[in-house]
C-alpha cells in the first residue's frame, strides 16, 4: 500500500510537470493558431495549419493512456463513430462462416416414384437384406447374416408423400416366430409388436395434447401429496446426497430425463436371490449376497422391497408407488445431467392421469391412437379372446405396450418438441423430450442432420422411431427375438437404414430443388430492368444450397456487391421458413471447417462455424437485405421470388 501511494504521488507530479510544459508550448504556439482563424479569409490561413500541426505533434508524443484521460471530447467522438460504424460491420466482417441448423434444400415430396432416389435406395436395401438373410447365402457378411434370427419390420413415412407409409416397408420373419404356436407366423405391415420404451414418446404426445402448457412447469410435490409429505418431513434434516428434491423436479424435467431421480426398472439383487433360492438354484453367485461382499439383510422387512412387490395386483397404484419412491436416493440434483430414468415416465404417466382425471390407457386411446387411426395399438397386452392376439409378434412372454407396425409416426404441429433439452458428454448425441438425438454428419458436404429418435429395448422386444425434421420424413423399426444378440442386431439394422436413407433424402431434395427453383426470375413491369438467376450447389460439395449467378436490380448489376448484400463471399441460399404458398430463403457462407473439429481455438474459430451471429444484420427501409421469399404452387414449384428490400417481385421465366 505504501509503495502504491508513492507511485501515485510520483505519477501526479510528473503529470503536473508535463502539464505546465504543455501549457507553455500552447501559449507560445497558440498565437499562430489564433492567426489561423483570422486567416480563413486570406493568406494567414497557412499559419493556422502550422498551428494545427504543432498540436498534432504534441498529441503524438503523449502516451495513448494520457491522451484518452485528458481528452474527454475525443472519447465522446470515438464512441459516436463506433455507434454509427456498427451497422456496417456485417459488410466488412472477415473470414468464412457456416450454415445454420436446418435443411439445405426444401424437403423432398417424392419418396416413392420410379425416379425417386429414396425409392431406389430403399429397393437396394431390400434386395441386400433379402440376399443376405437367405439361408442359401450363409457365407455372406457376418453382420448382415446375424439378422436372420431377428424378426423385424421397417417402414418409412413422409408428411409430403403419404403413400411412402405403405410402399416403403421391409419385413423379415425369423425361424423362431415362423414356428411359434402363439401369435403370427409371418410378419407384415399389420403385425403387432411390443415396443418397450418407444411408448415414452406416446406419453409425451398425449401429455402435450391433454395438459395445459403451465402444467409442465409444476413440481411433482404439487401433483403427488405423498412426495410433498416426504419433503415436508425431511425439511429439518434434508441431506441432498440421500434425499431427492421432489419439490424442484417438474414434469418438464422428468420428460427431458433431467430429474436426477432413481432409474427404476433396476435389477434388485435381493429379489433375485430370493427367486433363485425358490427355484432351488444352488450357485452361490445367484443365491448368496455375501458372494459379492454384500451384507445379509432382513428379507421380511417390507421397506427393502420395491413398491407392490409380491402383490396380486396387475399394476401398482399411485399412492404405494409414490410412497415407495419418495425415500429413494437421487442420482443427480434436478437439471444437473441427463440420466435415463424409467421412474420418471411412470410418474409422468401418473401425473397426466391425475391432472386429466382419466386413466392413462384412456388418454392414449383418445388423444393419440384414435386420431391417428392406430386401431391395433394397445397399452395393455391383448387378451386370450382378442383378435389382435393372433396378429401379435411373440418371441417370449406376450406382455407390455404393443403397436401396429404400419402406423408408427409422430403427430405434426409441435416444432418446439423437436429440439434438444440438454447436451450429453458426447458431441454426437443430445437429449430432448423424450428424444434421443443423433447428429449425423454427411461425409461429402460436412452438413449436419439431426435425427430425432426414441428407442425401446426390453428383453425380447425393441423398436425405434426416427424422425428427420430437415426432410419431413422418418422411419420406424420394430423387432423381436429371444436371443441375447437381439439388441446388437437391431442397432445394426437401424444403422443400415440411416446410412441408406439419409444420403438418398439429401440427393432427392437437391434434385427437386433443381427442378423447382433453379432458373431466371424477371420483373414483369415494363421499363424495370430487374432479374435474378439461380443455380444449384449439389450435396456432393461442402456447400449445398442455391447459388446466385446473376442479379440485376433497377438496371444495376449488383453481383460485385453480392457479398455485402448477402453477408459473405460465395454465399448459398437455404430454406428457413415454409408456409402455405411461400418459402423464405436466407444466405449462409461456405466454410472449410468441419462440424466437429479440434478442441483448440474454440473462441477464435467462432465465426468460421456460426453464421447465426451476423445473419439479418443489414436492413434497407425496414426490410432485410438477406431475405428472399419464393411463391410456390401446389406441387412445390417456385413461380416468383421477392427480395423485400428491393421492393420488386420477379417472375420465373
Amino acid at each position: 500500500e505504501e509503495k502504491k501511494k508513492k507511485d501515485t504521488e510520483r505519477e501526479s507530479k510528473e503529470e503536473d510537470k508535463n502539464s505546465m510544459k504543455d501549457k507553455a508550448k500552447k501559449d507560445k504556439k497558440g498565437k499562430k493558431g489564433k492567426k489561423g482563424k483570422k486567416g480563413k479569409k486570406g493568406k494567414k490561413g497557412k499559419k493556422g495549419k502550422k498551428g494545427k500541426k504543432g498540436k498534432k505533434e504534441r498529441r503524438a508524443r503523449m502516451s495513448p493512456t494520457k491522451r484518452r484521460r485528458r481528452d474527454p471530447l475525443a472519447r465522446r467522438i470515438n464512441m459516436r463513430l463506433l455507434h454509427y460504424a456498427l451497422p456496417l460491420a456485417p459488410l466488412c466482417a472477415p473470414g468464412v462462416l457456416a450454415q445454420f441448423l436446418g435443411p439445405s434444400y426444401p424437403a423432398p415430396r417424392d419418396l416413392t416414384s420410379d425416379s425417386s432416389r429414396v425409392a431406389a435406395s430403399w429397393k437396394k436395401l431390400d434386395s441386400t437384406l433379402k440376399a443376405s438373410l437367405s439361408r442359401r447365402n450363409a457365407s455372406e457378411n457376418s453382420e448382415l447374416s446375424q439378422l436372420r434370427d431377428l424378426t423385424f419390420s421397417v417402414g418409412m413415412f413422409s408428411t409430403h408423400d403419404p403413400v411412402a407409409q405403405q410402399h416403403l416397408q421391409i419385413h423379415h420373419t425369423s425361424a423362431e416366430v415362423a414356428n411359434t404356436s402363439v401369435g403370427i407366423n409371418k410378419v407384415d405391415g399389420d403385425s403387432i409388436y411390443r415396443m418397450a420404451s418407444v411408448s415414452k414418446l406416446i406419453t409425451v404426445f398425449a401429455g402435450l395434447l391433454e395438459l395445459d402448457s403451465r402444467d409442465w412447469d409444476r413440481s411433482l410435490t404439487d401433483i403427488f401429496p405423498e412426495l410433498a409429505d416426504f419433503v415436508r418431513e425431511k425439511s429439518s434434516d434434508f441431506q441432498p446426497v440421500y434425499d431427492t428434491q421432489w419439490d424442484k423436479i417438474t414434469l418438464n424435467a422428468i420428460a427431458s430425463q433431467l430429474g436426477g431421480i432413481p432409474r427404476g426398472g433396476n435389477v434388485e439383487l435381493l429379489a433375485s436371490y430370493v427367486v433363485s433360492r425358490a427355484l432351488n438354484i444352488t450357485d452361490p453367485a445367484q443365491t448368496d449376497p455375501t458372494f459379492l461382499g454384500l451384507p445379509p439383510l432382513n428379507e421380511s422387512d417390507p421397506s427393502l422391497w420395491p413398491a407392490c412387490w409380491g402383490g396380486n395386483r396387475p399394476v401398482c397404484a399411485e399412492v404405494p408407488y409414490a410412497e415407495a419412491e419418495a425415500d429413494n436416493s437421487p442420482v443427480f440434483i434436478p437439471w444437473a445431467s441427463p440420466q435415463y430414468a424409467n421412474n420418471g415416465y411412470i410418474l409422468l404417466g401418473m401425473a397426466i392421469a391425475n391432472l386429466t382425471g382419466k386413466s392413462i390407457d384412456q388418454v392414449y386411446q383418445e388423444s393419440v391412437f384414435e386420431p391417428l387411426g392406430m386401431t391395433s395399438s394397445l397399452s395393455d397386452p391383448p387378451a386370450e379372446n382378442d383378435p389382435n392376439r393372433a396378429r401379435s409378434v411373440v418371441a417370449g412372454p406376450i406382455e407390455g405396450f404393443a403397436i401396429d407396425a404400419g402406423v408408427l409416426k409422430p403427430p405434426v404441429g409441435y416444432p418446439q418438441v423437436m429440439k434438444p433439452g440438454t447436451h450429453t458428454a458426447d458431441l454426437r448425441y443430445s437429449m430432448g423430450k423424450p428424444w434421443e438425438i443423433y447428429r449425423y454428419v454427411h461425409p461429402a458436404s460436412g452438413i449436419v442432420t439431426d435425427i430425432y429418435t426414441k428407442m425401446g429395448d426390453s428383453g425380447n422386444y425393441g423398436g425405434l422411431l426416427a424422425f428427420f425434421p430437415d426432410f419431413d420424413a422418418g422411419f420406424s423399426v420394430l423387432d423381436a427375438s429371444s436371443l441375447t444378440t437381439r439388441s446388437a442386431s437391431a442397432a445394426y439394422l437401424m444403422d443400415l437404414v440411416i446410412d441408406t436413407v439419409l444420403p438418398a433424402l439429401m440427393d432427392q431434395a437437391a434434385l427437386e430443388a433443381q427442378r423447382n427453383y433453379v432458373g431466371t426470375y424477371r420483373s414483369s413491369n415494363a421499363g424495370l430492368n430487374s432479374s435474378l438467376t439461380l443455380a444449384l450447389s449439389p450435396p456432393t460439395r461442402p456447400s449445398p444450397g442455391l447459388v446466385v449467378t446473376s442479379w440485376i436490380s433497377n438496371g444495376t448489376d449488383i453481383m460485385p456487391y453480392l457479398a455485402s448484400i448477402l453477408g459473405g463471399k460465395d454465399t448459398r441460399l437455404v430454406p428457413t421458413i415454409s408456409a402455405a404458398g411461400n418459402v423464405a430463403f436466407r444466405p449462409y457462407t461456405p466454410t472449410t471447417e468441419t462440424a466437429v473439429g479440434s478442441p483448440q481455438r474454440l473462441v477464435s474459430r467462432l465465426y468460421d462455424v456460426n453464421d447465426l451471429y451476423l445473419l439479418d444484420s443489414t436492413i434497407y427501409g425496414g426490410q432485410s437485405l438477406s431475405l428472399l421469399v419464393f411463391d410456390i404452387d401446389k406441387d412445390g414449384r417456385a413461380t416468383a421470388v421477392t427480395p423485400p428490400a428491393f421492393r420488386a417481385t420477379l417472375e420465373r421465366q
